[in-house]
C-alpha cells in the first residue's frame, strides 16, 4: 500500500531520523501520531507474514492503512477544494511521485530474481503480477488468478501489492467523484456516506459467497478509506472534541487494534463484519490524535514515528524478501532466516526513503519527474507482460530443466472435464456425460481434485478393458459427508447417482488426512446401502515438499545433473504415514485398499518421470498427477482391481 508521509501537508521531513517535535515545528498541521499508527500497522503486517503464529491478526494492519489513506487524502482535498486550489494534475502528480519511486526498484529487482530463479511457468505468472503492479491493478490480477490451483501465497513475491492496487484505484476515482459532487466542503457528507455504506453492505453480502472477491475487490474495500474520509469531513466541519472524550476514544481505539492483532485469525470470515474492529479502532485513534491524548503520545514516540516515515518502502520490501527465501529453498524457511530478512528491510527502506523518495518528491521539476516515472513504470509493465505472453521465457534456463518443466503445460480443464465431471469454483452440477454409456460393468471414481488427476490414466485402462467409467470430482471435497455446503451438496448428489447407476466398483480417492480417513465410515455405509458390491480406497499418492518441477530445478542447481527417475529428494514423509493410515482404515471398514504410494515408490525412490523428454514428469505441483503420472498409478490399479 502507499503509505503517505503526512498527507495533511504538501511536503515531507528531510530525514527519517528527525524527531517528531522538529517535524511538527517545521510542517504546519503535521500529525506524528499518524506516522506512529502507520508504524504499528506495518510492524503488525511484517510480524504476521514472517511469523503468523505469533500475531495471528497482523494482516489487519492493511485495513488500518486504508482508513489512514482515506483520512489523509480527503482532508487534503477538502482544504484545496474550499480554497479553490485543487488540481487533478497536481494531485495525480503527487501520487505518482510518492508511489512510483519505491515501487520501481522492487519490480526491477524481483524481475531479476525471477529471471535466474524461476521456472518458466513461475516466471510467466510473475510477469503478469509485475504488469499488474505497474498498472495499478495488482488486486484485480490476483483476484483473477485466485482458484483451487493458484500457487501458494508464499510463492508469489508481489502478492502484497493487492493493497496498493486498492489504494491506487481509490486515488484515481475518489477525487473525480468528490469534485463532481462537492460545491462546498459541507456537501461532501453525502458522497462519503453513500459510497461508504454501499460498499460496506456489498462487503457483508459478498463475503459469504465469495471471500476472494470480498478480499480483493475495490468495491468491497472502498468503505474502509471512506471511513477515514468521513473523519476528515468531520474534522473540517466540527469543533474539537473535549480532552477527556478524546482520551477515551484514543484508549478504546488502541484496545480495538490490540484485540484485532492478537485475536483475529485467517479463519474468520474477512473482511465482512469483523473488519469493523480494526477500522473503527483506527478511526478512534486518528480522531483522538487531533488533541493531546494518551494515544497520541504513545504513537508519537520517536522510534515509531521514524518507522512510520519509512513504512511504505518497508512494506514493499518485506514480502518479496520472505517469498524469495521460500522460492529459493523450496521448503520451510528457518525462523532465523525470516528474522534476518525482516531486519534487512529496515536499512533498505531507510536508504530508499532518504536517497530515492525524498529527492524525487522535492524535485524542482515535478512535471519532468512525473513523465520519467511514468515511462519507467510503463517499461516495467511491458517487460512483465512480455514475460507472461512468451510463456515465461524458457530460453533463460537450461534445456534440461525447461524440458521437464514443460510437463505441467497440459490442458487441465479439458482433460479433467472441468465444469462437467470436475467441479471447481463456481461450477454447480455434474453433467450426464460423467457416466459412460454402454452395457459393460461400471467403475465409479469419486473424490476431490486428486481423483480428477487420476482420471486420464483410468480412462486409458478402462477403455482397453471394456469397462465403463464414471467420474465425479469436486475440488477440495473428499468423498466424506459433512464439510462446507458446497462439498455436502456435491457429495449428496453423487450418492443419488450411485443409487440410479449401481456401479460395480466405487473408487474413493482424495488428499487424505487422518480426520478425513476416519470420516469414511458414513460414506461406506451409504454406498453399501445403495447396493455397491466393491468399494476400493485409493491411498495417498507420494507427495513432495515443493512442486516437483521446482524440485527438478533445485536438484539441478545443487548437483548439476537432472533429478533421477526415482528419488527420495524432498519427498514428504507425511504421505507415507497417510498411506499406512489408509490401509488401517480400509481393514477396519472391511473394504479393499490400493496403495498409490507403493505404485509410485520402491526401495530406490519414488518415480519422478516416466521418460527422458517433455511431458514425462509425473506431477505438476506437489501432489497432483500429470497424465503421465496418472498412467503410472492407473496401470498398477488396473492390474490389481480389474483382474478380480
Amino acid at each position: 500500500m502507499e503509505i503517505l508521509r503526512n498527507g495533511l501537508c504538501t511536503r515531507s521531513p528531510n530525514h527519517a531520523s528527525s524527531n517528531a517535535a522538529s517535524i511538527a515545528d517545521s510542517i504546519p498541521g503535521y500529525r506524528p501520531d499518524i506516522d506512529g499508527l502507520r508504524a504499528v500497522s506495518v510492524l503488525a503486517v511484517l510480524i504476521f507474514h514472517a511469523f503468523p503464529e505469533v500475531l495471528t491478526g497482523g494482516f489487519v494492519g492493511v485495513d488500518v492503512f486504508f482508513v489512514i489513506s482515506g483520512y489523509v487524502i480527503t482532508k487534503h482535498m477538502l482544504r484545496e477544494i474550499e480554497a479553490g486550489t485543487f488540481s487533478f494534475f497536481a494531485f495525480y502528480g503527487r501520487r505518482i511521485r510518492r508511489i512510483f519511486p519505491a515501487l520501481l526498484p522492487v519490480l526491477v529487482c524481483i524481475y531479476g530474481f525471477g529471471w535466474f530463479e524461476m521456472l518458466p511457468e513461475e516466471f510467466k505468472q510473475l510477469g503478469l503480477d509485475i504488469a499488474g503492479g505497474a498498472g495499478s491493478i495488482a488486486n484485480l490480477v490476483l483476484w483473477h488468478e485466485a482458484g483451487y490451483f493458484d500457487v501458494s501465497a508464499a510463492l508469489k513475491p508481489l502478492l502484497h501489492l493487492w493493497s496498493l492496487g486498492v489504494e491506487e484505484q481509490f486515488y484515481l476515482a475518489w477525487p473525480i467523484l468528490l469534485l463532481a459532487t462537492v460545491r462546498s466542503r459541507n456537501s461532501a457528507f453525502w458522497p462519503i456516506v453513500v459510497v461508504g455504506i454501499g460498499s460496506f453492505a456489498l462487503n457483508v453480502v459478498v463475503v459469504h459467497h465469495d471471500t476472494v472477491e470480498a478480499f480483493y475487490s475495490p468495491w468491497t474495500r472502498a468503505w474502509e478509506p471512506m471511513l477515514g474520509a468521513f473523519l476528515a469531513y468531520r474534522h473540517t466541519t466540527d469543533g474539537s472534541t473535549s480532552a477527556s472524550h478524546a482520551n477515551i476514544k484514543g484508549i478504546l481505539g488502541l484496545l480495538a487494534l490490540v484485540v484485532s492483532f492478537v485475536f483475529l485469525t485467517e479463519s474468520f470470515t474477512f473482511p465482512g463484519w469483523w473488519a469493523l474492529v480494526p477500522t473503527v479502532g483506527a478511526y478512534l485513534v486518528i480522531d483522538a490524535g487531533a488533541s493531546q491524548t494518551f494515544a497520541s503520545r504513545v504513537l508519537g514516540w520517536r522510534p515509531l514515528v521514524m518507522i512510520g516515515l519509512i513504512s511504505y518502502p518497508l512494506y514493499l520490501y518485506h514480502w518479496p524478501l520472505l517469498s524469495a527465501l521460500k522460492i529459493s529453498s523450496g521448503s520451510v524457511v528457518p525462523a532465523a532466516w525470516r528474522v534476518v530478512a525482516l531486519l534487512i528491510c529496515f536499512p533498505l527502506a531507510l536508504v530508499t526513503y532518504r536517497y530515492i523518495e525524498t529527492p524525487i518528491r522535492k524535485s524542482r521539476h515535478p512535471r519532468l519527474v512525473v513523465g520519467i516515472l511514468v515511462l519507467l513504470m510503463g517499461g516495467c509493465g511491458f517487460a512483465g507482460y512480455n514475460a507472461y505472453q512468451r510463456g515465461g521465457l524458457e530460453f533463460r534456463m537450461s534445456h534440461m530443466v525447461g524440458a521437464f518443466a514443460d510437463g505441467v503445460n497440459f490442458d487441465r480443464d479439458k482433460i479433467w472435464r472441468r465444469g462437467e465431471c470436475y467441479l471447481e469454483g463456481s461450477d454447480k452440477s455434474f453433467s450426464d456425460s460423467c457416466v459412460d454409456a454402454g452395457s459393460g460393468p461400471l467403475v465409479m471414481l469419486w473424490g476431490d481434485s486428486r481423483s480428477a488427476a487420476l482420471y486420464p490414466g483410468l480412462r486409458s485402462v478402462s477403455s482397453a478393458r471394456g469397462v465403463r467409467l464414471a467420474q465425479f470430482s469436486t475440488s477440495g471435497c473428499p468423498p466424506v459427508f459433512g464439510g462446507d455446503p458446497r462439498c455436502a451438496q456435491a457429495n449428496a448428489r453423487v450418492i443419488e447417482i450411485v443409487k440410479t447407476t449401481r456401479p460395480a466398483i466405487v473408487l474413493l480417492t482424495a488428499n487424505w488426512t487422518t480426520d478425513r480417513l476416519q470420516a469414511l465410515s458414513a460414506t461406506v455405509d451409504a454406498l453399501r446401502a445403495a447396493g455397491v458390491g466393491r468399494i476400493v480406497l485409493i491411498g495417498q499418492v507420494a507427495t513432495w515438499q515443493s512442486s516437483l518441477p521446482k524440485l527438478y530445478w533445485l536438484f539441478w542447481r545443487e548437483h548439476h545433473e537432472k533429478m533421477p527417475a526415482r528419488s527420495f529428494f524432498e519427498l514428504d514423509p507425511a504421505s507415507r504415514q497417510y498411506d499406512r493410515d489408509g490401509a488401517a482404515i480400509a481393514k477396519q471398514l472391511d473394504i479393499e485398499y490400493f496403495s498409490a504410494f507403493d505404485a509410485m515408490c520402491n526401495a530406490s525412490g519414488c518415480v519422478t518421470r516416466t521418460g527422458p523428454g517433455r511431458g514425462s514428469i509425473i506431477m505438476f505441483d506437489d501432489s497432483h498427477l500429470t497424465p503421465a503420472g496418472a498412467d503410472v498409478v492407473a496401470n498398477s490399479l488396473a492390474s490389481r482391481i480389474f483382474a478380480q
